[in-house]
């Protein structure tokens, strides 16, 4: 047993249909029901196509185990889902959801330390539209929603279903070691993987990419140390924040009186009369 990777808009587990030392089948059915609720067909896509069908995935995860033992680890789940705000930011759209996700593997390949790129990540995403209550949900609990439905919002998400080992079948990697260079020989077979670092490298990545502008309390940084920060660190990080708002605040201010100030000056411009046209002299030739 492991304990997942989770945070609000990053987590990797073992699948969402149970385990993963076998088959990958199970779950790469259970990502294409979303395709018969909507009616529609989408496709899955890697780092370079977007047109790769449900076949082919479990052809190429199942088929990258080799030397892995019956009861290992074939392939781990990545959920990436970002906050309604970065959706928003992005407006809401598929491609630049898919495009982040190539990013996020490439901050993946990088993070094991073993001079890997992304091209040595076998993998394969979908995106899905809708999340559904399900019976662990309070909403259905109480009644007030029916297991199955809809959430409300947007709920646009990627999935990614990674192999264990290298594309080329060859080297073991996973992120669910807990090594960071301290056993060189643990090292060098499993990899190096900080998931912390993971989680904040993903998320300048998005930043990087579409250039958002993060809030402080938007941040892995100050979700972390809410959470696990001592009394002084969790009372340093609120006053950053109000440090922060307030210097936005002070920003918005200046923009709004310089845009003011620039009004009034147009205002106060004499007005500019258009010239008569001079009587037609024939081009300059005379009559």
């Amino acid at each position: 047993m492991f304990s997942p990777i989770c945070n609000e808009n990053l987590n990797i587990t073992a699948s969402e249909t149970g385990g993963n030392t076998g088959s990958c089948g199970q779950l790469t059915d259970y990502l294409e029901k979303e395709n018969q609720k909507l009616g529609k067909k989408e496709l899955w896509f890697d780092q370079g196509r977007d047109d790769i069908g449900p076949d082919q995935v479990k052809t190429g995860i199942d088929q990258n185990v080799a030397k892995l033992k019956k009861a290992e680890a074939k392939f781990y789940l990545i959920n990436i889902s970002p906050s309604g705000k970065e959706l928003d930011h992005i407006g809401n759209d598929p491609q630049k959801l898919k495009a982040f996700a190539r990013e996020v593997m490439k901050e993946y390949a990088e993070n094991f330390n073993k001079g890997l790129s992304e091209q040595d990540i076998k993998y394969y995403g979908k995106i899905e539209y809708n999340r559904y209550y399900t019976h662990e949900d309070p909403e259905v609990k109480q009644g007030i929603r029916k297991r199955g439905q809809a959430k409300e919002g947007q709920q646009m998400h990627a999935q990614l279903i990674v192999s264990r080992k290298t594309a080329d079948n060859g080297r073991l990697i996973s992120p669910m070691t807990n090594h960071r260079g301290s056993n060189a020989g643990h090292s060098q077979k499993f990899g190096q993987f900080d998931r912390l670092d993971f989680t904040e490298r993903c998320e300048k990545a998005f930043d990087r990419t579409f250039g958002y502008e993060r809030e402080l309390t938007e941040t892995f940084q100050y979700r972390k140390v809410m959470l696990n920060g001592t009394a002084m660190q969790r009372a340093d990080m609120i006053v950053a924040d109000r440090n922060h708002q307030a210097k936005q605040a002070k920003e918005q201010t200046q923009a709004f009186e310089q845009n003011k100030g620039e009004k009034k000056d147009l205002a106060q411009q004499p007005e500019i009369k258009p010239r008569q046209e001079q009587k037609k002299r024939g081009f300059g030739f005379g009559m």
